[in-house]
């Protein structure tokens, strides 16, 4: 009688273990599928990656071969002139002003020649004798047009080539161009025209200076060309070519504001 209820009673401890384990392994399982559940259900949390652009290369800055320039002197239209110009300066070709006054030449209407002066100035070498290119243009509308251009051009842009200081002998020929122009107000844009391309003493633009009639165009001149004097200290020197010592006394005025 004590063996059958000690068998029963072990066989009551081990079914009872059974059903524990059954349900501790069912709840285990039912926890896992409601936490895939959830997992799948929730929104990915994780931060998508930042997408870098890629950064465009710039282009290499190289001299234009002169045989190029030839190529497009030999063209027999306008349009086509253009377009090989354009590849020229999206790709980064340097030119001289001789160069770019050759390939003015070439073209057969002053409105074609003043799209490719405009587009030529920012890769241009030697952009204090940009004037010369003037002489390639039939009508003095185009040549203002080219010259307020030059003006109103943003050269302290990152990717611009240096400004480079002129020597006497530009001084010279540079002094030689404003004597002769007629007017003292183009002599005046001129001027201006040729102090943003170049970097000057005092001296250099007080012998530029000393070319003007009236005091007026004399001021305005030197008031614009002080920005790319590398001597600010001796601009005393430029401000001694005005005449009216109140003129002198508006320009360091405004000058050393």
């Amino acid at each position: 009688m004590k063996t059958k209820v000690m068998m029963i009673s072990i066989a009551v401890g081990i079914l009872l273990f059974c059903t524990d384990n059954v349900q501790a392994q069912s709840r285990v399982v039912r926890r896992a599928r409601t936490e895939r559940r959830v997992r799948n259900e929730r929104p990915n949390d994780r931060r998508p990656e930042a997408v870098v652009a890629p950064v465009p290369a710039k282009p290499v800055r190289k001299r234009v071969d002169p045989d190029a320039i030839r190529a497009i002197e030999r063209e027999s239209f306008d349009s086509n002139r253009l377009k090989m110009t354009q590849m020229i300066i999206s790709t980064g070709g340097l030119l001289s002003t001789s160069q770019i006054y050759t390939i003015s030449k070439a073209f057969d209407f002053d409105s074609n020649r003043v799209k490719f002066l405009t587009m030529a100035y920012p890769n241009c070498i030697d952009k204090a004798s940009y004037y010369r290119v003037l002489e390639t243009l039939d009508f003095s509308s185009s040549k203002e047009k080219i010259t307020e251009f030059v003006i109103g051009f943003k050269h302290d842009k990152p990717d611009m080539e240096p400004l480079a200081a002129i020597s006497s002998h530009d001084l010279n020929d540079i002094v030689k161009v404003l004597k002769h122009e007629s007017f003292d107000s183009t002599r005046k844009k001129l001027g201006m025209m040729i102090t943003c391309g170049c970097v000057l003493t005092s001296r250099q633009i007080a012998a530029m200076a000393k070319t003007f009639d009236f005091d007026s165009n004399r001021y305005d001149f030197l008031l614009f060309a002080y920005r790319n004097c590398v001597d600010p200290q001796n601009y005393a020197i430029a401000a001694g070519t005005l005449e009216f010592s109140s003129s002198r006394s508006e320009l360091m005025r405004k000058i050393s504001r």
